[in-house]
């Protein structure tokens, strides 16, 4: 009750926010104290850009966990896996050979679309999908390999909703769909990397993310830890009508809404008096 009027703030100033998007946002928000929800077109439909690789990476662990496939075992690019883009293999001369490990986490730390390419390859598309099923996330699908663009001109996007990409992120941190593949993924997602929460949050705050970017969308999920306050975020557009930097700098405006508000939670007592040093 004591939070009541604070957490209406929050409401009121995001929900401007997204009205005042040129083009079309979506925010789904989870205090994992409280359990409160903030929801706006939050079940709406939107691309996903890089951050399905989140769901790829949650089925490739999977499969590591069950013996099915090996992740200290060394890949190779294969010509069908190269595409440009974001990331690095595809840039490098000579053969190139790493752990399927180390590619996963290129996968997640620069968005390598080689990468992910392979890692879809070893995960496989329709187990992966089969695995969402399980999970309920019935909205989230992954349809083509990264850079496809006859597929996605075919409509074969991949696709998912704020509400199902923080229940994703939520699953994971309960420890689904298995507790030694979900600690995983949630370590590879906490390297360095940069996106909208990146941007938008202090140097120094632990966040769990993945970050995603194709034309007129962009895609933020993460688990913000803060000590006393956690949550969890989805920031999703799509039909955007300003130029990148307004796109991105106008997301990254609604991250920092979001934040200000967990930070004075996180700082206060129950009637709203700062007590707590930050992370304390």
């Amino acid at each position: 009750m004591h939070e009541t009027l604070l957490w209406q703030r929050l409401q009121n100033e995001v929900e401007r926010a997204v009205s005042h998007f040129a083009g079309v946002a979506g925010i789904a928000l989870l205090d994992l104290t409280s359990g409160r929800e903030l929801a706006i077109n939050a079940d709406e439909i939107f691309p996903t850009a890089s951050s399905i690789k989140i769901h790829i990476l949650t089925q490739l662990l999977l499969r590591a966990q069950r013996g099915e496939i090996d992740l200290g075992a060394r890949v190779t690019l294969e010509p069908d896996d190269i595409v440009l883009g974001s990331g690095v293999l595809a840039y490098l001369a000579g053969p190139v050979e790493l752990t399927l490990l180390d590619v996963a986490i290129l996968m997640i730390i620069v968005s390598d679309n080689s990468a992910t390419n392979i890692c879809l390859r070893m995960a496989g598309l329709e187990a992966t999908n089969q695995m969402l099923d399980g999970l309920g996330l019935a909205q989230t699908r992954v349809r083509r390999k990264m850079m496809d663009r006859l597929a996605a001109v075919q409509e074969q996007e991949n696709i998912s909703t704020p509400t199902e990409l923080v229940r994703l992120m939520a699953l994971l941190r309960q420890g689904q769909p298995e507790a030694n593949a979900a600690a995983k993924a949630l370590e590879i997602l906490r390297k360095p990397k940069r996106g909208i929460l990146n941007v938008a949050l202090p140097e120094g705050t632990i966040i769990a993310n993945k970050p995603g970017y194709v034309e007129g969308t962009r895609c933020d999920v993460g688990i913000v830890e803060l000590q006393r306050r956690p949550y969890i975020v989805a920031i999703m557009s799509k039909y955007a009508l300003d130029g990148s930097y307004e796109h991105e700098q106008a997301l990254v405006g609604m991250a920092r809404l979001i934040h200000q508000t967990f930070v004075a939670l996180e700082q206060s007592n129950r009637f709203g008096r700062y007590v707590y040093s930050a992370g304390e």
